[in-house]
């Protein structure tokens, strides 16, 4: 890497470091923005959660000023950000598959099978109603994040953007009810 690479990078530590505010943000974006989306899209393979992954990981970047000073290689350390979260991502994703898969079936049998019986009928009933008193168990923040993405189908980033909070508590509130929901359902199935 050139010289100058090299001072236009400890610049913007040093920005960041001493709290410049939105100049070292807006700086650090457009530095990184585009080439984090590619490369977080290629993990992903969807452009929506590659945007809230590249978005929390400046954020946090941008926020952690204190951690900065001991980061020798700020490209290495983005990137590998981006890149285990993209994991999280990957992870949790493949979590709620996994939970949509054990709780379609119900609702498969209920909804496209023309031999529909009573008993099948009144189990998927059941099964509704455990799983709303589950969700109206959860913790309010929790209950409330999971009924604005799940049942309204909004975006986590839309959500944190009207709670006021990072897209990263909402993943972790809904990683807690997906949990839940998860280890009650199979309680559910085993008694």
């Amino acid at each position: 890497m050139d010289q100058k690479g090299d001072s236009t990078k400890l610049d913007l530590i040093n920005l960041i470091a001493q709290n410049k505010g939105d100049h070292a943000y807006k700086h650090l974006r457009e530095q990184y923005y585009n080439v984090l989306l590619k490369f977080a899209v290629a993990y992903l393979k969807s452009n929506e959660l590659a945007e809230e992954v590249v978005e929390d990981v400046l954020f946090q970047v941008w926020s952690s000023q204190q951690k900065l000073e001991s980061i020798n290689n700020l490209r290495v350390y983005i990137f590998t950000a981006v890149r285990n979260r993209c994991f999280t991502q990957l992870n949790r994703l493949k979590r709620e598959q996994t939970l949509f898969l054990n709780t379609s079936d119900y609702k498969e049998n209920l909804y496209f099978n023309h031999n529909i019986n009573p008993e099948n009928m009144m189990v998927t009933s059941e099964l509704s109603k455990f799983i709303r008193e589950i969700v109206d168990d959860l913790p309010p923040r929790c209950r409330q994040i999971y009924k604005m993405v799940r049942e309204e189908g909004l975006r986590n980033k839309d959500v944190a953007a009207q709670l006021n909070i990072s897209v990263n508590t909402i993943d972790v509130q809904l990683a807690i009810a997906i949990k839940k929901l998860s280890k009650a359902i199979q309680l559910y199935y085993n008694r």
